[in-house]
């Protein structure tokens, strides 16, 4: 449980329509889940919006409730004084509260995370294979599976990194398991998506970009930059953090 204020500090918000110290118990994109104490985001997706459950999330006993739009264009949805919070991009805010809300787990672990068109997958088995052989205690994310020591949990699809809020719970559960090191499958779905925004990135390693997923991203130039945002979360500034590119590609 933490102030709504406190998970707030990494969040690019604009606005507060009511106090900030009210507690938080969880953090939730489906107003379904709602529960008392939970801080509801109100994400803008690509066949819905958020903001039309901010109602049902309310009555389903949110303690607070992030969004994009203004308050004066939800303002008739509240007759409580729950807080509405403005926020730039709700897809990243929810990223950065889920993060805080776990303590900002990827600090505290060295995190691997492997992009590209073809063999994520393998590469990140790959990588988490070698650790463990050489003794490192190493979690795994990837679109099939996480693996955190002697647990595996299935991860939904099997075609996109899980969401902000799955994955800092599975780093936060890898940070009290004592494990060290995490790899993460990372999709370009997951990247423009703001997923692991809130992720601070040892290492990212770009397997090759070839002419797929244009249906969602438009263009190949636009696939490329999304690619582009893992290797961008890299601080090679401190000069212990790496980026590994496919030299053949």
């Amino acid at each position: 449980m933490k102030r709504l204020s406190k998970l707030l500090e990494k969040v690019d918000w604009i606005s507060c329509s009511n106090d900030s110290d009210t507690e938080i118990v969880s953090v939730v994109q489906d107003s379904d889940n709602v529960e008392p104490g939970s801080v509801f985001v109100a994400r803008v997706g690509l066949i819905s919006d958020g903001h039309q459950y901010i109602e049902l999330a309310l009555k389903n006993g949110a303690n607070a409730i992030v969004g994009e739009l203004s308050f004066e264009n939800v303002r008739h949805l509240f007759n409580t004084k729950v807080p509405y919070v403005q926020v730039a991009r709700s897809s990243e805010a929810l990223a950065w509260l889920a993060a805080a809300l776990n303590d900002f787990p990827s600090e505290k672990l060295v995190l691997i995370g492997v992009t590209g068109t073809d063999g994520k997958t393998t590469t990140c088995n790959i990588i988490y294979s070698i650790l463990q052989a050489a003794g490192v205690s190493t979690g795994l994310i990837t679109t099939v599976n996480a693996v955190v020591g002697d647990d595996i949990y299935d991860t939904g699809f099997h075609v996109t990194t899980p969401d902000a809020v799955a994955l800092q719970d599975l780093l936060a559960q890898m940070v009290s398991s004592e494990i060290t090191h995490c790899v993460v499958e990372v999709t370009s779905h997951a990247l423009v998506q703001d997923r692991v925004a809130s992720c601070e990135f040892d290492m990212a390693v770009l397997t090759n970009v070839t002419h797929e997923h244009l249906d969602y991203h438009g263009t190949f130039l636009e696939y490329m930059q999304a690619k582009e945002l893992l290797i961008n979360q890299v601080d090679r500034s401190t000069g212990n953090k790496l980026v590994i590119l496919n030299y053949d590609d």
